[in-house]
């Protein structure tokens, strides 16, 4: 054949015929495109799935090099018969199977070798020049063939580096990357194919061998054959990929809900519905689950934002998996508390320490961004003996003892008990019946009297509710209180209770005030000032006999506008004390932000002054503080003769308790200020 220049290449290339070269241009870039879409699936695969895939992979190779060079061979005419080796051509497609095996395998098995695209292309094209040079030596015509070294090399250098280069852009994520290297697969194919081609050198001849299988007069019909043979297989192996692909996604997509539906978003762990579901396949054996709440968040929220909070949740839940046992199981069913399903083994380790050892882990400071932060945590337990149980019932008893525990105060941890359950029932029931029992006037005011320190002289009363239930008996404030607060009705018992010891004290002499407390709730209603005012108007009662006792805790979350309500109600006439001092969240600030009238020392100091010289100590201390500021001080709990006079020696102002007078219904006060009348003020014998 003649040169490279022009009209050369023009008399090569029409020795072509163009419908059949386009057939195999077309099904080189289909069967290109297929390959990178196996690849690709084959490298997300594993195990024999892996392995079945890069058989599929070879194949489908095999079948796009050599139909495109078997079509292109057959689009080729030299102007003499042409026929092609069974034997030779069965090797061609072989040589393109199993050479691309070893570099299809290096890329699935070992993707980090170092340009593992540039030794896969490699083999890649030693495959395609392989397949080629055995298919064009199947070719039988009267004479011989030969090729120009400089086109073979020529060739092979071409397919060794577009197959480099496709194996390269495989590796790019998306579809633009399997196109792509479809492309650069299929110039690869055909440029190699055609680069050899032009080399081709034929002389004629007499002799032919007769080891053929195809006469060479019309290969159209032959071509469009093999295109579709081939096309099927190519399609086929395109399809499974794609669908195999898609089901894989949406198998991968299921797990990932299953998963989610079964764990906390934030940690990880078990959520309620999978705890539930481990706790079904745990019933036999021993078991103790720990229901663990933290405490303190919300300052911590407050102050530093959410985003601290949740690693803090993801510290603790870390700091919790390291101190489990081996067998344990960690989740997260609700916002703000772990539990813990402990297996107790043959040692028979007590449940309560350990959960007492998991809130002491809970208990050490976190650091989180730079920033120190300190929490607590309570827990509830329940222990199974494997006796069937339901999942449920497990998880609703260790949150009741966690409720307990939480009463309890900050690092307990509490036993579920039967008992535990039966005081639940009475809450929720109280809870129930509280709306009406406002309604139908069913909580009675008790006033328990106040008297000056040294003279015993009656100087008021405190206003003390009691709900004098008709089935129940009497149930004292400790009981209703929290249960008024969590159902959202303490304001509106508020508003009863002031009502009715303003109404009651317009009664007493004039001298006597009346106190009562104000929940943190009702302190944040802006509507505050004109209830209280409201109430005054309706009993008639002068602003100055009314005291309003206030919580250290509340005054510590005042806001712009409590204080504006309190400046009001002061500047009215009304008076302020704050109630149980040096309990709580004791703290100076307020006390020069606003104006008390009066300070009242809890109980828990009174209780322990004649047998602690530490309780001594601070009551003193308040008495002080109350003389530097200008505010009465009260002492609450008193009980005992020796009390009282220590309290007088400290030069304590007022005092109430046992010793003196007991809370006393409505008519009993009445007894009382009779015999006041008599005794000219005092209620009480003179106590020495």
């Amino acid at each position: 054949m003649g040169g490279f220049y022009l009209p050369g290449l023009l008399l090569w290339a029409s020795q072509f015929n163009l419908a059949l070269v386009a057939l195999a241009l077309l099904l080189c870039l289909i069967g290109s495109y297929t390959v990178m879409i196996v690849l690709r699936r084959a490298v997300v695969l594993h195990g024999t799935r892996r392995l079945s895939w890069l058989l599929a992979l070879c194949t489908s190779f095999g079948a796009d090099v050599w139909a495109t060079h078997f079509i292109a061979m057959l689009a080729f005419n030299p102007g003499v018969p042409v026929y092609y080796n069974a034997v030779c051509t069965a090797l061609s497609i072989l040589a393109a199977v199993l050479g691309a095996l070893p570099a299809f395998a290096l890329l699935l098995w070992r993707p980090a070798v170092r340009f593992v695209w540039g030794w896969a292309g490699l083999l890649l094209g030693g495959a395609i020049g392989a397949m080629h040079f055995i298919g064009m030596s199947a070719m039988e015509l009267r004479g011989s063939f030969g090729y120009s070294p400089a086109a073979v090399l020529a060739s092979l250098a071409y397919g060794v580096v577009a197959m480099s280069l496709s194996m390269r852009a495989m590796q790019k994520a998306g579809a633009a990357g399997a196109v792509q290297a479809g492309m650069l697969l299929a110039a690869a194919i055909c440029g190699l194919h055609f680069i050899a081609m032009a080399g081709l050198r034929i002389s004629p001849g007499t002799v032919w061998s007769t080891a053929f299988f195809v006469t060479g007069t019309d290969k159209s019909d032959l071509a469009v054959a093999i295109a579709c043979v081939s096309l099927l297989l190519l399609v086929t192996s395109l399809i499974s990929a794609t669908t195999d692909s898609k089901l894989v996604e949406r198998q991968l997509e299921a797990r990932r809900l299953w998963h989610l539906s079964r764990h906390d978003d934030l940690t990880g762990l078990l959520n309620r519905r999978g705890l539930r579901e481990c706790l079904s396949k745990m019933s036999a054996g021993r078991l103790a689950l720990i229901s663990i709440g933290l405490a303190r968040l919300k300052p911590v929220d407050d102050l530093f934002g959410r985003e601290v909070v949740d690693k803090l949740f993801r510290q603790a839940a870390e700091r919790l998996t390291a101190n489990l046992r081996p067998g344990d199981i960690l989740a997260m069913p609700a916002g703000e508390e772990f539990v813990v399903l402990h297996k107790q083994g043959a040692t028979h380790e007590d449940p309560l320490a350990f959960a007492q050892h998991l809130i002491g882990c809970l208990s050490e400071p976190f650091k989180i961004d730079g920033v120190t932060v300190q929490i607590g945590a309570c827990a509830g337990l329940v222990c199974s003996e494997g006796s069937g149980e339901g999942a449920e019932s497990l998880l609703s008893a260790a949150d009741i003892a966690l409720r307990e525990a939480k009463a309890a105060g900050a690092g307990q941890a509490r036993h579920f008990t039967m008992a535990m359950s039966a005081r639940l029932l009475r809450r929720h029931q109280l809870e129930q019946e509280f709306e009406a029992a406002l309604r139908n006037r069913e909580f009675l005011l008790f006033f328990q009297p106040l008297f000056d320190c040294r003279s015993l002289t009656l100087r008021g009363f405190e206003a003390l509710a009691r709900w004098q239930h008709p089935e129940r008996g009497m149930i004292g404030p400790d009981e209703f209180i929290p249960v008024a607060e969590t159902g959202g009705m303490i304001t509106a018992l508020g508003e009863y209770v002031l009502d009715e010891a303003c109404r009651v004290a317009c009664t007493w002499p004039e001298d006597l005030r009346v106190a009562v407390n104000l929940s943190p709730l009702q302190l944040k209603s802006p509507a505050l000032p004109e209830k209280i005012w409201a109430a005054l108007s309706r009993s008639g009662l002068a602003p100055h006999r009314l005291e309003l006792e206030l919580t250290e805790g509340a005054m510590l979350e005042q806001t712009a506008e409590v204080q504006l309500s309190l400046a009001a109600l002061k500047d009215s006439g009304v008076s302020f004390a704050i109630d149980d001092f040096g309990a709580g969240y004791s703290s100076l600030s307020y006390l020069h932000r606003f104006s008390f009238e009066r300070l009242k020392i809890d109980k828990s100091f009174t209780r322990e002054i004649t047998a602690s010289p530490d309780a001594r100590i601070v009551t003193g201390a308040i008495i002080g503080l109350g003389a530097a500021l200008g505010m009465a001080v009260l002492a609450e709990g008193v009980e005992t003769e020796a009390q009282l006079n220590i309290l007088r020696k400290a030069g304590c102002g007022q005092v109430q308790g046992f010793l003196l007078g007991r809370p006393m219904p409505e008519n009993e006060v009445i007894n009382l200020l009779a015999r006041v009348a008599k005794t000219g003020g005092r209620a009480v014998p003179a106590l020495s």
